[in-house]
């Protein structure tokens, strides 16, 4: 009876000992979409001695080599702050690019070739060519024969389509979505147009997440698409003269699986911004630091793009080369 009562009590003590031992279970329970996200501090950028950049000629300034940040962490002067990190959610790998500036004329645009040109460059070729601190692909607008299509103040096309929902970027550099648009809408905007963009859909506006993605065409964009899981990329404003890119990977990368539109609007609600916008994804999504693609690659390649937009320095000290 005692050897009995001893065995029992030696197997309690190992019992004990192993819960002591081994890892509690409870953080593997926890999804990744419970970890906090990381968020961006903003900094104190000279405004006042900024001069707005004309649309109309070319940048003046160029990046200083030494402000990019160790390990393709980002870049700061005074008038500029880029600034990577990476999430997962939803079993995927997600890159948050914060991006500040002190004037809205360093927000920009270029097309690879002069429109109506149909050509494809690579974009770390075509944001060389720029100066651009930060560069990210647009909505490649010259594949489709519709949609409201500004840059750089410039009226390129004004066929807008129901189909695909347009970001207006004003003069303030402040970001509106319309979206289902028609010509009545567009017509209906009071600020000046400095940028307009149709893609889509809409993933935040004003503050809200949206829920519903598919047209009254039953557009196969939004239908069909918008349930796949795949590589995006989002531009989306938080404040004023602050934004956040976020490029997710796809599941051609290894330990991704990649977002559906609705799973993209979820995140970026989570993320706080007041509007996101769905840009093109795969392998067309494009976000170019210091001149390199530093988002994930779908095929293994660079893929040439029709067009970027980008945030340049308004910092004098070094001139831009020609």
């Amino acid at each position: 009876m005692m050897k009995t009562l001893i065995r029992v009590l030696v197997v309690l003590a190992l019992l004990v000992l192993m819960l002591l031992l081994v890892p509690s279970a409870t953080p593997l329970a926890l999804s990744e979409e419970a970890l906090p996200y990381p968020t961006y501090v903003p900094v104190t950028l000279e405004a006042d001695q900024v001069e707005p950049i004309s649309y109309e000629d070319k940048v003046p300034y160029a990046p200083i080599k030494a402000n990019y940040l160790p390990d393709k962490g980002g870049y700061l002067d005074p008038t500029i702050s880029v600034r990577v990190e990476y999430t997962r959610a939803f079993d995927t790998t997600i890159q948050l690019t914060w991006v500040q500036i002190a004037d809205a004329s360093q927000l920009r645009a270029k097309l690879a070739n002069p429109y109506p040109s149909k050509s494809w460059v690579r974009p770390d070729v075509i944001a060389k060519r720029v100066s651009a601190v930060l560069a990210i692909n647009d909505d490649w607008f010259m594949n489709r024969n519709v949609g409201y299509i500004v840059r750089n103040g410039e009226l390129l096309r004004n066929k807008p389509d129901e189909g695909y929902d347009v970001l207006i970027i004003d003069d303030q550099g402040d970001f509106h979505i319309i979206q289902k648009p028609t010509a009545e809408k567009i017509a209906a905007f009071e600020g000046k147009v400095i940028h307009a963009l149709s893609f889509g859909p809409a993933l935040v506006v004003d503050g809200v997440e949206q829920t519903e993605f598919v047209s009254d065409k039953g557009d196969v964009l939004h239908e069909i698409a918008s349930k796949k899981v795949a590589q995006r990329l989002a531009f989306c404003q938080v404040d004023k003269l602050s934004y956040l890119i976020i490029a997710t990977e796809g599941p051609e990368n290894k330990g991704s699986v990649g977002l559906t539109i609705p799973q993209f609007a979820e995140f970026c609600g989570d993320m706080g911004v007041q509007q996101a916008f769905n840009l093109d994804g795969g392998s067309s999504s494009s976000v170019v630091l210091n001149y390199k693609k530093i988002n994930s690659l779908s095929t293994g390649k660079i893929r040439s793009i029709g067009g970027m937009l980008y945030f340049v320095t308004a910092d004098p000290t070094v001139p831009r080369e020609e």
